[in-house]
């Protein structure tokens, strides 16, 4: 019955997913807060996991079932809610959804990971660029060209399914040396986050802001150690 815990959790986050589905046009910014509740609910899945020794591949299997509905489904929505509904190109961020199921897909058969890094953006970071985007057009109150939706679309499938190296967030301790850039990335995001909320009152230009120096960082962390 233990191991129910974390995976009761994990299925919180599916059905959080589905709510926000629910909500893409009724209610977008409940429909987001909902996949920031999922967003916290995957982390605490496998916190507990850990913490309860119960850690099981079914409890991975329905992690990964659970992030492509909140992580991955439902950005799709977002950027579908953003284009005009009256072409055929409504229909292209579907494929975020698609890139999201291959990258969880991908993940499963190799969850080992010992490189200290992602292969490709992972899909909770995949939803919280979505979350940028759709979140400051509703403070911005005008809509984006439908040709940055859509090319938006592309490159975060892209990056989704690529093996492109991207920083991993886990600490190994509080130590400053050997983990300067993800200490700079986190400083760096508090600075962005407070900035854009603060002088700009826009929370959601802030992630962007965060997403973006992410992709920067990690993109020019990695060439340089490889060269």
């Amino acid at each position: 019955m233990i191991a129910w815990i974390p995976n009761g959790i994990t299925l919180g986050n599916l059905v959080l997913g589905c709510c926000a589905i629910l909500l893409v046009n009724n209610n977008p910014i409940a429909s987001i807060y909902c996949v920031i509740a999922a967003a916290i609910l995957d982390f605490f899945d496998g916190f507990a996991a850990r913490l309860l020794k119960v850690s099981s591949p079914l409890g991975g299997q329905l992690d990964s079932l659970a992030d492509v509905v909140s992580f991955g489904v439902v950005p799709s929505l977002w950027a579908h809610a953003m284009l005009p509904h009256n072409s055929w190109i409504q229909y292209i961020p579907f494929m975020i959804a698609a890139g999201a199921a291959y990258r969880l897909a991908r993940f499963n058969l190799d969850p080992i990971n010992t490189s200290g890094h992602f292969k490709g953006l992972p899909v909770p970071s995949n939803a919280m660029i979505w979350m940028g985007i759709f979140g400051y057009q509703m403070d911005s109150f005008s809509a984006f060209n439908p040709l940055l939706i859509i090319g938006a679309s592309i490159v975060t499938t892209l990056l989704m399914i690529s093996t492109t190296p991207l920083l991993s967030l886990k600490f190994k301790g509080l130590g400053w040396k050997g983990q300067e850039i993800i200490w700079i990335l986190l400083i760096s995001s508090f600075i962005i986050l407070g900035a854009t909320y603060f002088v700009m009152d826009s929370f959601f230009l802030g992630i962007l802001g965060v997403m973006g120096l992410y992709l920067i960082l990690s993109l020019s962390y990695y060439k340089k150690i490889s060269s």
